[in-house]
């Protein structure tokens, strides 16, 4: 192949790239992280989920590769989605609704094995905020480069806040079926439960997204709150051995009683708190305007 060929082949592969940036940024974000899980699954039977770690950087290196065809600022994308000048109660808000989530998953699983325990609470509590950190960056949070801070404002061009989660909810989904297929801990469930469950949580991270300016810092940490949810929902389980049930049939009801009040509350147009009060300033200044 010639070096002439080889440039063509490069300049069509970015203007495809450029020309169709979300579709570009869905397919690579599967290819690099199917990549590197299919091998290490295979060599390695016994996988954990932390051998999942290498792979879950794959939307975010997919964005960055678009981003950097596309000439903008990587950089620039990478400081504005991890400001952390945000209203405290965001902070607050994010954090405590994942743990909301953890203490439902528990109570659920201890309803299911007919035993409540609070001996670990205390040792499982003091370790839940390092947890959430370790998850947050290294254990599903950084797949939120990608996932929000790439996807959804690209798709939010096109489609209402409501259409662009259930789509990214529905890629997020197919990008784990690895996971599933080899049987990896914590994806030995039903697929079509996790996709409901997944889709849900797409809707509350639009929201949390939305209603920040775009902070993809608040979409990692509830990531990374809703993946450390097992640790506290174990501890109110007196005999782990008990479990016989799915975690995601306690925890898809009640993500979806959270994603359908926040639909209900702020619209599937927009999903922003913040749109929701601008809108309703708007409003009232047009009747002012009307009456005058």
């Amino acid at each position: 192949m010639t070096q002439s060929s080889t440039t063509h082949r490069r300049r069509r592969v970015a203007s495809l790239i450029d020309s169709h940036p979300t579709g570009a940024f869905f397919l690579l974000a599967v290819a690099i992280s199917w990549g590197a899980w299919i091998p290490l699954f295979l060599v390695i039977p016994s996988a954990t989920s932390v051998v999942m770690m290498p792979g879950a950087f794959g939307p975010a290196i997919a964005a960055v590769v678009v981003l950097w065809v596309q000439g903008e600022s990587v950089r620039e994308w990478l400081t504005d989605g991890l400001d952390w000048h945000i209203e405290r109660r965001w902070y607050g808000i994010t954090l405590g609704l994942a743990l909301v989530l953890a203490l439902v998953l528990g109570v659920g699983l201890a309803i299911s094995t007919g035993q409540f325990t609070t001996d670990r609470l205390p040792q499982v509590a003091a370790m839940y905020p390092v947890t959430v950190l370790i998850t947050s960056l290294l254990g599903g949070g950084q797949e939120e480069f990608g996932w929000r801070g790439f996807a959804v404002p690209a798709l939010q061009d096109r489609f209402d806040a409501l259409t662009t989660s259930v789509i990214v909810g529905l890629v997020w989904a197919v990008w784990h079926l690895p996971a599933f297929a080899f049987e990896i801990p914590g994806y030995t469930s039903s697929f079509a439960l996790y996709t409901l469950l997944v889709v849900g949580i797409s809707i509350i991270l639009t929201w949390l997204y939305n209603s920040t300016d775009g902070s993809v810092l608040l979409a990692m940490l509830f990531h990374g709150g809703v993946n450390a949810a097992p640790g506290i929902g174990t501890a109110f389980v007196g005999d782990l051995s008990l479990i016989d049930v799915s975690p995601y049939l306690v925890l898809v009801p009640a993500v979806w009683v959270v994603a359908l009040l926040l639909l209900f509350r702020y619209g599937r147009d927009t999903l922003s708190a913040g749109s929701s009060m601008t809108n309703a300033i708007g409003d009232a200044q047009t009747e002012i305007t009307e009456v005058s």
